[in-house]
């Protein structure tokens, strides 16, 4: 009783009192305030373990000094009439009590004040929130009348480095559900990421991608909680439309509601009226299974095709696939598993198997969410790179433009299509209307430079890439394509630095045009042409063909002999030499290795099987055509040889001439009638543009 009669004489038990109160509303100040000026998740942690290592020297303090007219001084020191501990005690109440108030007005405030999504442990209340526009504060609209959406990418407030995914798959997945709305136009995560360490203003990434509003935010997650602060703003005026901050039991009902309350105050800022079936796209979750989610975002996060390789598309697809153990009836999951599977058959990085694969998936999504979106898109890859079927391909392709008017990625696709079916206008068209809506897609612009070039068109072929390297792209592969097409050897080979991301043996091709030793061998390198990454599925013999035809070009010809030789006996040991047939994003054709053995029947043959097999693909055939002409020529036929080029120069234009000047397989050809025709032709062609 004597302690407990000295604590509180020393004020000690109101010292506790008050720091615990000013303590915690010091957390929840900064709690709040931190993110806004991009803190580091650890400061707030560091503050929470300061303030508690600070509670016993605060009480010690109290216990050993007092606060007297002339200062603190130890308690021993102060005589009894000189003690003001009863008027610092009632001070000390008054703190407490002010303290407290803040406290109970903080609490009703959290509990009472109007939300944008409700808690997730009412599933049915959570829908509702999503579901329901007028619940989410009405944003000021922006002054410009666009509809232009920039989002960009989230920052990871979470401790630990490893959640970064989360954050960027929780973007990737509310730019989705963004795009569902018809009215906006959403520019892609791709065109985006470029902006996730930018130090320029809003004005100014607004300005530079001609976005109306700028979305902004930050996810946090640790364990069984998710904190999601977002604000808009006015792209021209740098203004606040709309903020909020959410925090959340860490659910997938909790993660849809805060995406859908999202999207529906972006599209009330930008003064768009959901229909309801917007609306119901936005509230309908696609799986209730958290760690299912979160596998569908990693993989859809690593199946991006820019700077795609073999091992990352395979642990996308084991993403999926686990998303899918966890989720059977997971529709998208099934989608993107199709996608990706096919983009491992389309771009060599998987075997032929891939696209029988492919099949199974979509049938999956096709049944679980016919048509969602997801599974139309991935419908429309399959009917395009699976089956070369243009016109199907196109039909749901309008299918997904007649409700998503502006979605870039199916333009995109459009134009693709439209390329393959030779409709090289309608391709230029879409891609720039896909531009458009996302005009830093940098795959869209250095396809635009690559059509263009492929048809004659260098200046607009320039502009793209000037564009894109602006833009931070990495255009390599697209400049190689371009110098080659303009017949500038120098210039194809100045192209590449490093390995090409998608095609190992781009370094290799544009090593060949200059006939340097020296060049040849540093593309065969593994600096330029990774170990792992010589034996492609379908392509076993890859690096063993380069090296004999490096040999041949550079005048080695009996070693090369001897290398082709052995390749075509370990390819007629196999029960299928060719597995891949005429795949245009191949490594070779069936035409390639008889034409440098010299073996005219065996091109014959080859040409036979390009007839019976190819596709109908007008833009894959001036690289068929050219490897047939190559082969003819290699193996004794000019005229034959000459009938592929005039083909191509018939399809693309005369300006395909250039790329026919620098390829070594062509030198038995150059002093016919014929190819001196097409010469004559190009040169009247290029007078003619000089002229316009």
């Amino acid at each position: 009783m004597n302690l407990i009669a000295e604590l509180k004489r020393r004020n000690v038990i109101r010292m506790a009192g008050l720091y615990l109160v000013g303590a915690w509303l010091i957390v929840q100040v900064a709690e709040t305030l931190l993110p806004l000026y991009g803190t580091p998740a650890w400061v707030l942690k560091a503050l929470v373990l300061l303030l508690a290592l600070g509670f016993v020297p605060a009480l010690v303090f109290a216990w050993v000094f007092e606060l007297t007219p002339e200062g603190l001084k130890r308690d021993a020191d102060v005589a009894p009439e000189d003690s003001i501990g009863p008027r610092t005690a009632r001070r000390l109440d008054q703190l407490t009590i002010l303290g407290l108030i803040a406290v109970v007005a903080l609490i009703a405030a959290d509990r009472f004040w109007p939300r944008a999504a409700v808690a997730a442990s009412d599933e049915v209340a959570v829908v509702q929130a999503a579901a329901k526009p007028a619940e989410v504060p009405a944003p000021a609209a922006p002054r410009s009348g666009k509809r232009l959406v920039a989002v960009l990418p989230f920052r990871n407030r979470s401790a630990l480095p490893a959640d970064a995914f989360f954050a960027e798959g929780i973007h990737d997945d509310l730019l989705t559900q963004l795009s569902k709305i018809a009215a906006l136009r959403v520019i892609s995560r791709t065109s985006m990421m470029r902006y996730q360490d930018s130090k320029q203003s809003i004005p100014e990434i607004a300005r530079e991608l001609g976005a109306a509003v700028v979305l902004e935010g930050a996810v946090q997650r640790a364990g069984a909680q998710v904190r999601v602060n977002v604000q808009l703003i006015d792209g021209a005026s740098d203004e606040h439309l709309w903020a909020e901050n959410y925090d959340r039991a860490l659910t997938t009902d909790t993660l849809f509601a805060i995406q859908a309350d999202i999207a529906h105050a972006v599209a009330k800022a930008m003064q768009v009226v959901l229909t309801p079936s917007e609306a119901g796209a936005l509230a309908a979750g696609s799986t209730a299974n958290l760690e299912a989610y979160e596998a569908f975002l990693r993989g859809k996060l690593l199946a991006k095709i820019v700077g795609l390789t073999e091992p990352r598309l395979q642990t996308a697809i084991k993403s999926f696939e686990h998303a899918i153990e966890l989720d059977p009836g997971f529709a998208d999951a099934h989608a993107w598993k199709a996608r990706a599977q096919l983009t491992g058959f389309w771009y060599a990085l998987g075997s032929r198997s891939q696209r029988e694969a492919a099949r199974v998936s979509l049938a999956q999504a096709q049944r679980l969410a016919p048509d969602a979106i997801e599974t139309l898109l991935a419908g429309a890859y399959h009917h395009y790179w699976g089956q070369l079927d243009y016109a199907r391909a196109d039909a749901v392709l309008k299918r997904v433009l007649e409700r998503v008017p502006d979605n870039a990625e199916a333009w995109k696709l459009r134009a693709y299509v439209a390329r393959r079916d030779g409709r090289f206008d309608d391709a230029l068209e879409n891609l720039r209307r896909s531009l458009a809506i996302d005009p830093v897609d940098l795959e869209a612009l250095g396809d635009l430079a690559h059509t263009n070039s492929s048809l004659g068109h260098a200046a607009q072929a320039k502009a793209a890439l000037l564009k894109a390297r602006s833009l931070g792209a990495d255009v390599r592969t697209y400049t190689f394509l371009f110098r080659e097409s303009q017949g500038d050897v120098e210039g194809s080979w100045a192209a590449i630095d490093g390995p090409d991301g998608a095609l190992a043996v781009t370094p290799f091709r544009a090593a060949l045009l200059t006939r340097d030793a020296a060049r040849i061998a540093s593309a065969l390198s593994p600096g330029l042409w990774p170990v792992d990454r010589r034996i492609p599925p379908d392509f076993p013999e890859a690096y063993a063909l380069a090296q004999a035809e490096g040999l041949l070009v550079t005048g080695k010809r009996d070693e090369a002999m001897r290398m082709l030789r052995d390749i075509h006996a370990r390819m007629q040991s196999r029960p299928d030499p060719y597995p891949a047939g005429w795949l245009q994003n191949g490594y070779y054709f069936p035409c390639d290795l008889p034409g440098m053995l010299g073996d005219l029947k065996g091109v014959r043959a080859a040409e036979r099987h390009y007839r019976e097999t190819a596709p109908d693909d007008a833009w894959g055939a001036r690289d068929y055509q050219l490897a047939l002409a190559i082969a003819f020529a290699r193996a004794g036929d000019p005229d034959r040889a000459l009938h592929y080029l005039e083909a191509i120069a018939a399809k693309l234009g005369p300006a395909s001439y250039l790329r026919f000047t620098i390829q070594p397989g062509l030198d038995s050809v150059r002093a016919h009638p014929r190819y001196l025709k097409l010469k004559t032709a190009y040169e009247a062609w290029a007078a003619r543009q000089a002229d316009a």
